[in-house]
């Protein structure tokens, strides 16, 4: 089976590309079926940091889609070539959207462009079956034409032996928009994965007819959307703000940044990002913030599955003053204060009581120089050693100060 197609088909990297689900669908319906074509990898554009990779890898990848390619005017495959060196039984043939949208070119003549191009390889491949695949593209009024002339140039062209059928992949086909709604592109043409898998069931159900594989099995089970990399999320926190760096992930266009304060739910700090680093302004010293990142293309956000892992910022002062602890006993207790130190977020204090029933240790945290140690067995000593802790730092302990608790 030969798959000719343009962007839509050839898919980018980060994608799984509706030929992946179509694969997956046709070898477990137990179609002996196998792509050709002389092309495998995603497209990835000039310049670009990443390796041609799909979101899964595991299915045949061969093809014989391009980005940007056309059926009217200098296609970038070699019609001729295509049949002569693969010679397919049967071909799955997805072009039209560049005519129509970029190049403007009527319906009508990219029809003519299609019919001649199916009787053309049968002259090259006798008994070809062809499926034609519907233009997604709902919104473009051209394309919506164009669909509704291709149920009539299959049936002209079907015959007993070669047949020719037409893939419905513009129905229940829904356009995206910058707003967060499931759909099914994530810009104005190209499919997520919600839409590769609706192209992929509206090719297959073609198939079908031609009786390779079975239907493709509704309702339809749409995969969580990518990139499907998780960033590598790391933080630096400073005196004021904070800064996040993550990874790219193959595909990812931006990225939205999430952030929670304990114990409130997690709300959205930035909305499609375009950078890989954000600065955290206007936060409180001290307190703790989570943060997490998810990548999006360009109008589709990754699945939560892939979210970064959850990094903690606190902003504030380094700590270096060491405490002055003052201590006073009493009644079986000991009262300890000491003076504020610049930055600190909370003091921990340790203790260590020796009586006649043995050695005791304490180690607390309070948010206040001040601090009690309660139910000091009578006639013990006590050694206390303070320090304070900031947002990014523990500063030094005090000198260990010792107390006697009488009767």
């Amino acid at each position: 089976m030969l798959v000719v197609g343009d962007s839509i088909t050839h898919a980018s990297v980060g994608d799984y590309s509706w030929r992946y689900f179509a694969w997956r669908h046709l070898q477990a319906s137990g179609a002996r079926v196998d792509f050709v074509g002389p092309r495998q990898d995603p497209y990835v554009g000039e310049g670009s940091p990443w390796t041609p990779q799909y979101a899964d890898p595991h299915f045949d990848q061969d093809h014989a889609a391009a980005w940007g390619d056309r059926i009217s005017y200098l296609p970038m495959h070699d019609r001729e070539a295509l049949m002569t060196t693969y010679r397919p039984d049967v071909v799955v043939l997805a072009l039209g959207t560049n005519d129509l949208g970029w190049m403007r070119v009527p319906p009508a003549d990219v029809l003519a462009a299609t019919r001649a191009w199916v009787e053309a390889s049968r002259t090259d491949v006798p008994g070809l079956d062809v499926v034609l695949v519907e233009v997604p593209w709902t919104t473009h009024a051209p394309a919506m034409e164009y669909n509704a002339l291709l149920g009539s140039l299959a049936t002209h062209l079907d015959t007993p032996e070669e047949r020719v059928t037409v893939a419905r992949a513009a129905e229940g086909y829904t356009m995206g928009r910058d707003d967060d709604l499931p759909a099914d592109t994530y810009d104005q043409v190209h499919p997520n994965t919600r839409g590769q898998v609706r192209i992929a069931a509206a090719v297959t159900d073609a198939l079908a007819g031609l009786g390779v594989g079975l239907p493709y099995p509704r309702p339809l089970v749409f995969p969580a959307e990518g990139p499907r990399v998780v960033p590598v999320l790391e933080q630096h926190s400073g005196e004021q703000e904070g800064t996040l760096r993550w990874s790219v992930p193959p595909g990812a266009t931006s990225f939205d940044v999430w952030m929670r304060e304990h114990p409130a739910p997690w709300q959205r700090r930035a909305r499609a990002h375009p950078a890989a680093s954000y600065v955290v302004t206007g936060i409180e010293p001290c307190q703790a913030y989570d943060f997490r990142v998810l990548a999006r293309k360009g109008w589709t956000v990754a699945g939560h599955d892939v979210a970064s892992p959850v990094v903690r910022v606190r902003v504030g002062p380094k700590v270096t003053e060491r405490p002055r602890p003052r201590l006073r006993a009493g009644a079986r207790q000991v009262r300890l204060r000491w003076e504020s130190v610049d930055g600190a977020c909370q003091y921990r204090f340790r203790a260590v009581t020796r009586s006649q029933r043995g050695r005791v240790v304490t180690s607390k945290v309070v948010d206040r120089p001040r601090a009690v140690l309660r139910r000091v067995p009578a006639d013990s000593v006590v050694r206390v050693r303070v320090r304070a802790e900031g947002a990014r730092n523990a500063g030094p302990w005090s000198r260990t100060r010792v107390r006697r608790v009488r009767r």
